[in-house]
């Protein structure tokens, strides 16, 4: 996609160091047009992208984060807090500084792992380790972690009954506990996309296309995508088509020969090495 991008506009695109506040691209995020996306592509995942109308960065780490079973539930309250609708509370005043950013929801493994060293003193190692039962969903090594969170907490002065609620909280987080480190690569990548999709939409949906030329059904459905778009698909040619689905100087994406079927890559270049260099 870059490789085309830089063929047809001269420009040379450093994916890795694009602005991740790029208004162009979290419009369509809001819009919820992110078909052939990474990780937002779903039809639930447009649903509640229409609905939240995310505008930083942290929205799209949360949402890969919750869009799963299990936190699924959480995301009217994510999107109600976020839009004002739903008060933002905390158990304790010292938890808003690691919930914040989610709006006081405890979304990710790395919350709990920071919360329990603030409030009840663990080390590192035993941050670790409740992290570790969380993921694992191992009950007994939570229930070996139970009584120091609680005598820990004790000694900073915080009532039981919230340490109580607390650690019901986190024990329901375990059944779908997911870690921050990781939604925020898939939500990077997932950026990168949508970026290059709001700014490129012609060498994007071409390499979309190309990605996905062996599955007739993804081509047509790809295709419809494109018509949505307004962007032109002109059928194979062998003046112009490569393999692949490429972009021509109109803008215009080209059908790649290779997405014909029974035409394998060995008689496409053939037709690409004897055809005549033409302004075609």
């Amino acid at each position: 996609m870059i490789k085309n991008i830089f063929k047809r506009t001269g420009e040379k695109i450093d994916i890795d160091n694009i602005q991740l506040n790029d208004k162009k691209t979290f419009e369509l995020f809001q819009r919820g047009e992110t078909n052939g996306t990474f990780q937002f592509e779903s039809d639930g995942m447009q649903k509640h992208l229409k609905s939240l109308k995310p505008d930083r960065f942290e929205d799209l780490i949360a949402m890969n984060a919750l869009y799963r079973p299990g936190p699924m539930e959480y995301i009217p309250n994510y999107v109600a807090r976020k839009q004002g609708k739903e008060k933002i509370s905390y158990d304790l005043p010292e938890m808003e500084e690691y919930l914040s950013e989610t709006y006081g929801i405890t979304v990710y493994q790395e919350q709990v792992m920071l919360l329990s060293q603030k409030l009840s003193g663990f080390s590192k190692g035993e941050a670790d380790q409740l992290r570790k039962a969380m993921g694992k969903k191992d009950a007994k090594l939570l229930e070996l972690l139970k009584p120091k969170f609680f005598e820990g907490g004790k000694n900073n002065n915080i009532k039981e009954d919230i340490l109580e609620k607390i650690w019901a909280d986190w024990q329901s987080f375990a059944a779908y506990a997911f870690n921050k480190s990781h939604s925020t690569c898939y939500a990077l990548i997932g950026f990168q996309t949508a970026y290059l999709k709001s700014h490129y939409p012609e060498e994007y949906m071409a390499a979309v296309l190309s990605n996905n030329m062996n599955d007739i059904k993804q081509v047509s459905f790809f295709m419809e995508e494109c018509r949505r778009m307004g962007l032109a698909v002109l059928g194979p040619c062998v003046n112009e088509s490569d393999f692949k689905f490429t972009v021509n100087e109109k803008k215009q994406i080209r059908f790649g020969m290779g997405a014909i079927k029974g035409v394998g890559q060995g008689a496409v270049e053939t037709i690409i090495e004897n055809r005549p260099e033409s302004n075609y």
